[in-house]
């Protein structure tokens, strides 16, 4: 088409957005580049399963395709899809279509067996790193969680957003949202300390390992001129 090829790539969002109302899958498919990551990551964390999360966010995607038609652009589009994606996550909550998180399979850290038991969804202890491990580890607590409260908890403090696109996006008041945020985080730091109660050393080993490791690189990365 030489010049008169359209660069998505450089596109206003809202330009690729009207192209997408009027069937151009190119542009979708831009829109879906941009927003790919931060999808999958949330439906990750509200699954807890890697594959059920992947498929989740296909599911978004597919269904985002399908009502662009009916978007007005009242909330940016990011806003949008996170809504699609936490209603199709309590469909199928309801719908009992998610696998329920197991306690009762061992996972094995770096320094032997923890106590609190985890089923072990991501690549084995020898393929992670410690800040990996860690990771894990809080992805876990985070499922035990009442729905409600892992889902203000996602949006606002992995997801980023704000107290009131958190609201837009639940269907929630201003003061349900704080409340649930502030519940979800004190019950998260409840689940941590009764972690490290069980692993004592366990965080704070990692992050030492952690911060070893950096320092080893930055120590690497120094020239020396005679």
């Amino acid at each position: 088409m030489g010049h008169e090829e359209m660069n998505h790539q450089w596109l206003e969002e809202k330009t690729l957005i009207a192209m997408c109302s009027k069937g151009d899958m190119r542009a979708f498919e831009e829109l879906v580049l941009r927003y790919e990551k931060k999808v999958v990551a949330a439906a990750f964390r509200l699954c807890g399963d890697r594959q059920q999360g992947e498929d989740l966010a296909q599911e978004t995607f597919l269904r985002a395709w399908r009502a662009l038609s009916g978007y007005r652009g009242q909330a940016s589009f990011g806003t949008w899809l996170m809504a699609i994606l936490t209603n199709l996550w309590r469909d199928k909550l309801r719908k009992n279509q998610l696998p329920q998180e197991s306690l009762d399979e061992a996972f094995e850290g770096d320094e032997g067996p923890l106590q609190k038991q985890f089923q072990d969804t991501a690549p084995g202890p020898e393929a992670l790193t410690e800040a990996a491990e860690t990771d894990q580890v809080l992805g876990h607590l985070l499922q035990e969680l009442k729905p409600e409260y892992k889902e203000a908890l996602v949006l606002r403090d992995v997801q980023g957003f704000s107290y009131e696109e958190v609201a837009v996006i639940t269907g929630s008041n201003l003061g349900t949202v704080k409340s649930r945020i502030n519940r979800a985080r004190t019950l998260m730091k409840e689940k941590i300390l009764g972690f490290q109660e069980q692993n004592p050393g366990f965080f704070r080993l990692n992050q030492a390992k952690e911060d070893k490791s950096k320092a080893g690189k930055a120590k690497g990365g120094v020239s020396h001129e005679g």
